[in-house]
This record gives structure tokens, C-alpha cells and sequence, in this order.
């Protein structure tokens, strides 16, 4: 993205995820205005509204376009020991995510299955075949059980 700002001011988290920013005035920053950068760290701060920053720094438009745009690919983060961009590498997933994600699965797979065992009795129930609709509800009762041990052997680490 071209732009004719040469600076910019901006706070980041303490991940690195970029925050709020402002312009920087080019002539302040090359003249190394010491009080002009330390009111406008002050400004992007008290724009921040609650979000704990790590750090506000002035950078130059080729890392603000990496915090902003990426590079097409990949997202970037400051690198909080070197101050650079970095490429952005989400986390592996907590113990806690992967059981939520797993329950979701399992519960989504759970109702698409029982829409069917309803449809198959409706029919079942239509047609007066007894012996159908016996059949169906010892599937679904086999079904069920399966579906709690299922359940159950997600969550037994709780």
C-alpha cells in the first residue's frame, strides 16, 4: 500500500499484536524531537482504552504496512526482543480448546444423525410398520449410549 507517511506512532500488546497508531510527523522524527515523541507515545497510550501495552514505538512505513497488510501471506507481530516485524505463528491449540472443538464435533455430528432417526420413524410411523419403528428406537437407544461414552471420553480428564 503506498502512502506518503513516513512514520507512525504504535502501541502493541505484550504478544507483539499491534494496536493503536497514529501518524508521526516525519520532521519530528528525523529531527529526533524528544518532547514531540514522548507526547505523541503519550497519545497513542491514552488512545488504548484499557488494552495492556507492552510498548508504543515510532516505525517506519515499511513495518507499519507488514502490522497492517502482511505481506500477502503471512500476518506479522513485533518481535519483542528485537523490535522487528515477525511472521506470525499462531499457538497450538490448549488442552481445553481441542476438548471444546472435539464436544462441538460430536455434538454437530450427534443432531445431523438424530434428524435422520426422526425422519427414518416418521416414515416408519406412516407406513404402520412396527416392526420398523421397534428396530429404529433400539438404533437410537444404541445410538444414545454411544453418543454419551463418546461424551463422556472426551471430558474424563475434567
Amino acid at each position: 500500500m503506498a502512502t506518503n507517511v513516513k512514520y507512525y506512532c504504535m502501541a502493541f500488546l505484550k504478544d507483539g499484536t499491534p494496536s493503536v497508531r497514529t501518524f508521526a510527523s516525519t520532521k519530528s522524527v528525523e529531527n529526533n524531537d524528544e518532547k514531540y515523541i514522548t507526547d505523541l507515545k503519550n497519545k497513542v497510550m491514552s488512545m488504548a482504552n484499557n488494552e495492556e501495552i507492552s510498548i508504543v514505538d515510532i516505525i517506519n512505513s515499511e513495518e507499519y504496512n507488514l502490522y497492517i497488510n502482511g505481506d500477502g501471506t503471512n500476518t506479522y507481530v513485533r518481535d519483542m526482543e528485537t523490535g522487528k516485524p515477525k511472521i506470525y505463528v499462531a499457538p497450538d491449540p490448549t488442552q481445553e480448546e481441542l476438548k471444546t472443538q472435539a464436544l462441538a464435533n460430536l455434538e454437530s455430528e450427534y443432531n445431523a444423525q438424530k434428524e435422520g432417526f426422526k425422519k427414518d420413524l416418521d416414515t416408519a410411523n406412516l407406513a404402520g410398520n412396527t416392526e420398523a419403528i421397534k428396530s429404529i428406537q433400539e438404533e437410537f437407544m444404541a445410538f444414545n449410549k454411544a453418543y454419551e461414552e463418546a461424551k463422556n471420553e472426551i471430558l474424563k480428564d475434567e
